[in-house]
């Protein structure tokens, strides 16, 4: 469906970048009080938050929760991550923590991420040749050990164990990982800790992974409630879950329902000079007029 035309409604800059704001709890009173159960909401609230090993001041992530709830701590996303697992490590567009009420929409990230690090010249120049191996004797230990680190496994080859030249032991434990065979339990010194899914998470990895149709929706409804104001490549973008054709039919679906309505997004930047077509809530402008005026 094209966005075009006089009575489609238009949404300026600095609507669009206030919507976003509410959506991602920045215009939220950031001195309420912080518990786990707060910072849970957060994150749902955001859809995911960003880990990042970089640690010049603080690690984004705590960064991007204090900014938006000043009274929180690192011990608030460590519980939710470690104890009470409800977050899970994975990956949207980068490693991240996600409400682990959604973990089975990641089932068909699992399946297609397979195919992909396999294809990989990068994996395959780690592995040698002897990928099932490496994968079997990793998985082989954990089942009979528990929760392992990287440098748990011997280094055979004498490689360097930075990022760019994992060792073959390291790689299999990402593709358990990224496959959807462990699960990160913890971090220690953010080094991941590995352990089996089905161990750390019984029902959720015995459950089935949705139907593309399924999986669809929610990719596209949860991004669209957390952008407000979105293209169908953004909305595709968000989880990273989805392709932006699947993305651009469920649009045209959910306007012909009335779910969502098509606007015209006022240029974001000098270098654009037409408004983007793009589509939103139904109740953006209701949204828009109850957000505080500023913060």
């Amino acid at each position: 469906m094209t966005v075009k035309g006089s009575s489609v409604p238009r949404v300026s800059a600095a609507q669009a970048r206030r919507l976003l704001m509410g959506a991602q709890g920045l215009l939220s009173d950031p001195d309420r009080a912080a518990t786990p159960a707060v910072v849970l909401d957060l994150v749902r609230r955001m859809g995911f938050v960003q880990l990042d090993s970089i640690n010049y001041v603080e690690r984004a992530h705590h960064l991007t929760l204090t900014s938006r709830l000043h009274t929180y701590r690192r011990e608030h996303l460590a519980r939710l991550l470690e104890r009470d697992r409800s977050l899970f490590e994975h990956w949207t567009h980068d490693a991240s923590a996600v409400p682990t009420e959604w973990f089975a929409h990641w089932k068909p990230r699992f399946t297609r991420s397979a195919a992909r690090i396999r294809a990989n010249g990068w994996w395959q120049e780690r592995m040698g040749g002897d990928a099932d191996r490496y994968i079997d004797a990793v998985r082989a230990r954990i089942v009979k050990e528990g929760p392992l680190r990287s440098q748990d496994f011997e280094h055979e080859r004498g490689q360097s164990s930075a990022w760019w030249g994992w060792k073959p032991q390291k790689a299999a434990l990402e593709y358990l990982w990224h496959t959807g065979e462990l699960v990160g339990v913890r971090r220690e010194k953010f080094q991941k800790v590995y352990d089996l899914t089905e161990r750390v998470l019984p029902e959720l990895h015995r459950a089935p992974a949705p139907a593309e149709e399924e999986h669809t929706e929610w990719a596209c409804s949860n991004a669209l409630e957390r952008l407000v104001v979105a293209t169908p490549k953004e909305l595709a973008e968000f989880w990273a879950s989805i392709d932006l054709a699947r993305a651009k039919g469920w649009c045209d679906e959910a306007v012909r329902e009335g779910r969502v309505v098509p606007v015209l997004v006022e240029p974001l930047t000098e270098g654009e000079s037409k408004p983007r077509p793009a589509y939103a809530l139904p109740d953006w402008e209701r949204r828009l007029k109850r957000q505080p005026e500023r913060r």
